[in-house]
């Protein structure tokens, strides 16, 4: 949007209490990402929880989209933990608090190793998912197992639920995703994968559409259990496949030792990132989909500009293949996965490493932030 176009907004931060904690002025058409950042320099807070009209902002939508107008208020909140759950296959769950690097809980539930972790948007669930062909859904709070999703004939590589948590969606080395439906643990809907092993699926923001990767070298959009696209260009397995905050474009993960980026409705490919020299094994967005962060078998993660294809930073510190990569809810951070049984966290800005957190006794396979 031109300069001229934009309209400048005055906005009021408060706390619980209803005192002004910071005001900042920012453009219409900036992120709420960019608010949450300009309040953090404003207050002199690393972290915070920002919420308009009572309800969580969603980080990638402009102010314009989420409602704000000239004066508008929004509730804060200094953040002094920061949730992290890691997967291991030890058997193990563990919970973090990632801004210091301590284990808080652990969890155990599965008979064999947990291939993936995953919270809820709300953070009050969370989907784990194992070699022992099932997956679980947990309540974050008290740790008690609420369901247990069976069905599937092979290990269940990976669970995501939709932005109402009345869905979970799980992929398959039995060559199939699955959705269910959770207040029954019922399978809604079987994705058949043919001959090839499924490695990741993940609801559209909007919930209508499912992404999966395969071993067949694609990636799939499915709507209603029919295909709606197939995204090819591949030259080996996809292993993982995400979404981008609005829902337009897609990421996917490769054997093939790059990520691309797509657009999700022609299921054309937009730009390649190239640089790992061995098994791209995921790749997700940042909350504002400005930035990409990938990990891969190389033992690196790397942090890429969207727009550009761009390699902005490389994180080198594990000792084994990097099997994980995400950002906090903020952006400030990405914390990585290994096969060296251990889990790091990185500042965004420099890739400067700043906490290791140690305890599991195997591979960590997976790790989810909670969206604050």
């Amino acid at each position: 949007m031109p300069l001229e176009e934009q309209e400048l907004l005055h906005v009021v931060a408060q706390d619980d209490d209803g005192s002004a904690m910071a005001e900042v002025f920012v453009y219409s058409d900036d992120s709420m990402l960019s608010l949450r950042r300009a309040l953090c320099n404003s207050a002199k807070i690393q972290h915070l929880a920002l919420k308009f009209e009572g309800q969580m902002a969603a980080m990638h939508h402009s102010l314009e989209a989420a409602g704000l107008e000239n004066h508008a208020v929004v509730q804060v909140a200094p953040v002094t933990e920061v949730g992290l759950a890691s997967a291991s296959s030890d058997g193990m769950v563990f919970f973090w608090d990632a801004l210091s690097g301590k284990c808080l809980e652990s969890l155990r539930g599965h008979q064999e190793s947990v291939l993936s972790v995953a919270f809820s948007a709300s953070g009050k669930l969370l989907g784990t998912t194992s070699a022992d062909c099932s997956a679980k859904v947990w309540e974050t709070a008290t740790g008690r197992c609420l369901t247990t999703l069976q069905g599937h004939e092979d290990w269940v590589t990976c669970c995501g639920f939709n932005l109402s948590e009345s869905l979970a969606v799980t992929a398959s080395l039995d060559c199939s995703a699955r959705i269910w439906e959770l207040a029954s643990g019922r399978c809604l809907q079987l994705l058949p994968g043919g001959v090839s092993p499924i490695f990741w699926a993940a609801f559209a923001p909007e919930e209508e559409e499912v992404a999966t990767a395969s071993a067949d070298n694609n990636a799939t959009v499915w709507s209603e259990g029919q295909v709606q696209t197939v995204l090819e260009g591949h030259e080996d397995n996809v292993m993982c496949v995400s979404w981008s905050p609005d829902g337009l474009r897609l990421l996917t993960a490769s054997q093939d030792r790059s990520a691309r980026l797509w657009e999700a409705a022609a299921g054309s490919c937009i730009r390649e990132f190239q640089g790992h020299t061995d098994t791209v094994q995921s790749a997700f967005f940042s909350g504002d989909g400005r930035l990409v962060v990938t990990a891969s078998l190389d033992r690196l993660a790397k942090i890429w500009e969207t727009q550009t294809g761009d390699c902005l930073r490389t994180l080198a510190g594990h000792s084994g293949s990097v099997l994980f990569a995400a950002f906090s809810a903020d952006g400030s951070f990405v914390a990585t996965s290994s096969r060296d049984s251990t889990l790091r966290t990185w500042d965004v800005k420099t890739g400067r490493h700043l906490r290791l957190l140690e305890g599991h006794r195997a591979k960590v396979n997976s790790l989810s932030f909670v969206l604050f």
